[in-house]
């Protein structure tokens, strides 16, 4: 009788079923408590492995990281830069971005509420954190370039970036009740106000200084 032909898939289907269960219940423990609070003990114990077998697939928090923000953020509403196509008009970009922003906040607020300030005393998420909030920088600063090109002024960018930030969605839904919708509407008036004042300073500006001008010239 021939020897029985040896099937990898099977071993593969297998190694690959183990572990999802280890990414899905470190996703499970990390919204619960944390990241910091979170053991590889606890991750076996959820998962139904030994403990030895999560080194085995995660030898550093950077895998098991990357592994479970992959996954989540695979699955929560997508922002990127094709949120902002279709117009040029900052105002529009802003208005497609800002409500955009707040649903994969909304998604990802479980494990969010936690991480925000565990990327402060956990390195290998601090600099997971780090790419998101470059990426989050980017799509502003690409939202609300000039129609004529260059870049907008990083005062502008900053402010942008403070109202649209994780924890100011937080606050407008947690702490006031309002719901996305009207946490989007809030933070996008208050924006467009910001970077019409901003437009406008310089010529306000311009007209200070020829004034004070003539008020030298005429004493």
């Amino acid at each position: 009788m021939a020897p029985r032909a040896y099937d990898r898939s099977l071993r593969d289907e297998a190694m690959a079923e183990t572990r999802q269960r280890i990414v899905d219940a470190t996703i499970a423990l990390h919204a619960e408590q944390g990241s910091s609070r979170t053991t590889y003990a606890m991750i076996a114990e959820r998962a139904n492995v030994a403990i030895p077998t999560v080194y085995n697939y995660f030898p550093t928090l950077t895998n098991l990281f990357g592994a479970c923000i992959g996954d989540t953020t695979s699955r929560a509403p997508i922002v990127g830069p094709k949120t902002l196509a279709g117009t040029s008009d900052p105002g529009q970009r802003l208005a497609a971005l800002v409500p955009a922003l707040f649903a994969r906040y909304r998604f990802l607020s479980p494990w969010l509420r936690w991480s925000q300030h565990e990327a402060h005393l956990i390195p290998e998420l601090g600099a997971f954190h780090a790419q998101f909030h470059e990426q989050h920088l980017q799509l502003i600063r690409d939202a609300i370039a000039p129609r004529g090109g260059g870049r907008a002024a990083a005062a502008t960018v900053g402010l942008v970036e403070v109202l649209t930030r994780y924890s100011s969605w937080e606050t407008l839904t947690q702490d006031h009740g309002l719901s996305d919708d009207q946490a989007a509407a809030a933070v996008l008036d208050v924006l467009r106000s910001i970077i019409t004042a901003r437009r406008e300073k310089p010529a306000g500006a311009r007209r200070h200084r020829a004034t004070a001008t003539q008020r030298g010239r005429s004493s």
